[in-house]
């Protein structure tokens, strides 16, 4: 049984939007499981080059970085958390891709990220948005540290079928595809594509089931 089954769902919800202690550690590796099909979809959309800078808004327990980086040559990879058990445990996974310079994690919120603006050429969020009970805040500061030209990728759950412990009162804020793309613009994208994508999961006790989530690719 994974541990996450066993919590009520308002402890479910908090330890997914800010992971904590051991139960922390080990529902974000069970997350990875049930996320990497639709991360490895998200790393395609992003279509990565040589060189370029990619910003992960939520990177939970690190894992995903090195696959980022994995992609082209010279790939240099920032992200930043609000959960200091995530952080601890990002850079103890990838302490070598750190030494080296090609990856670097910071304890912050997307209000306020610690970099200069034109910063990224690649932005991307999973299973994040979904909690900014107002996400204009971090629109306009994603918008601030992409390069001209940039574009980013964020996946958030649907509104439709949503999980149990996905509630209002526990955090959870869902919206459409249309909602998001109002959000985007207003903030100052160009171009915004959203779509609607169904991924195989499975729920806390093991049993299969389709999940739906909004994706939005935006370009600065």
């Amino acid at each position: 049984m994974n541990i996450f089954s066993t919590l009520e769902p308002a402890q479910q919800a908090r330890q997914l939007s800010n992971p904590e202690g051991p139960v922390g550690l080990a529902v974000a590796e069970w997350l990875n499981g049930n996320n990497r099909e639709g991360t490895a979809q998200v790393l395609a959309m992003m279509k990565l080059r040589p060189d370029c800078h990619v910003l992960e808004i939520g990177f939970g327990n690190g894992r995903a970085a090195p696959e980022v980086m994995g992609q082209a040559a010279n790939i240099r990879y920032s992200g930043i958390d609000i959960s200091p058990t995530m952080v601890d445990e990002a850079i103890r996974f990838n302490q070598t891709h750190i030494s080296a310079g090609r990856a670097n994690f910071h304890l912050a919120f997307a209000e306020q990220m610690p970099f200069p603006d034109a910063t990224f050429d690649r932005v991307f969020s999973i299973g994040v948005a979904h909690f900014w009970e107002d996400p204009t805040g971090p629109l306009r500061e994603i918008y601030r540290v992409m390069r001209p030209g940039s574009f980013a990728v964020m996946g958030a759950l649907d509104s439709r079928s949503p999980p149990q412990f996905a509630r209002p009162e526990f955090g959870f804020h869902l919206r459409t595809a249309s909602e998001w793309e109002a959000l985007y613009r207003n903030a100052g994208f160009s171009t915004v594509n959203t779509q609607v994508v169904e991924t195989e999961q499975t729920t806390p006790d093991g049993k299969p089931i389709k999940r739906y989530s909004v994706r939005v690719t935006a370009q600065h």
